[in-house]
């Protein structure tokens, strides 16, 4: 694999983790700071957006970019595609179904600080946001090891071979 598509691969993977360490710390900092939880939900909300939407564009390069350097479908076979595979589904679906759910029944609570924790509307929400926090932290995770198997799979052209002739010395 050459140096570029190596490059490619190792960089659309790392962004992406990097992205959601980054908004980790983003997301708690809002919710310890302001007041009002509706107001950093709402930031939270968008960041997140952002952060899927850059996700999906970095699987797709990835993804990509596997094809093309393998020459074959054979390619998205390696447990790194894999796991770049899995965690652009998990991300669609946390996008595409997760949060337009969340964002309808914040809209029916009015606010999520005045909704009572019984109501369940706030019950349905809680769960999903516990559902989208799991997903976001699977994600998480198999980022992490994409990302090392993606240069632990490229270090062996790096690394020279050894000889295995042993040197001896003289006494």
């Amino acid at each position: 694999m050459t140096t570029t598509w190596r490059f490619l691969k190792v960089f659309t993977l790392g962004t992406w983790v990097g992205s959601m360490i980054f908004f980790d710390f983003v997301a708690g900092v809002l919710f310890s700071q302001l007041k009002n939880p509706d107001d950093a939900g709402n930031i939270v909300a968008i960041l997140l957006w952002g952060l899927h939407m850059l996700g999906i564009v970095a699987a797709i390069i990835y993804l990509g970019v596997v094809l093309i350097a393998a020459r074959s479908w054979k390619g998205l076979v390696q447990p790194a595609s894999v796991l770049a595979g899995l965690m652009l589904m998990v991300t669609l679906v946390s996008q595409l179904w997760i949060m337009p759910t969340m964002d309808h029944l914040r809209q029916q609570m009015g606010s999520y600080a005045s909704t009572a924790a019984s109501s369940p509307l706030r019950q349905q929400f809680d769960g999903l946001h516990v559902l989208s926090v799991r997903l976001e932290t699977g994600v998480l995770i198999a980022g992490v090891v994409a990302l090392f198997l993606t240069v632990w799979q490229g270090s062996s052209v790096l690394i020279p071979k050894t000889s295995s002739a042993y040197v001896t010395s003289n006494k």
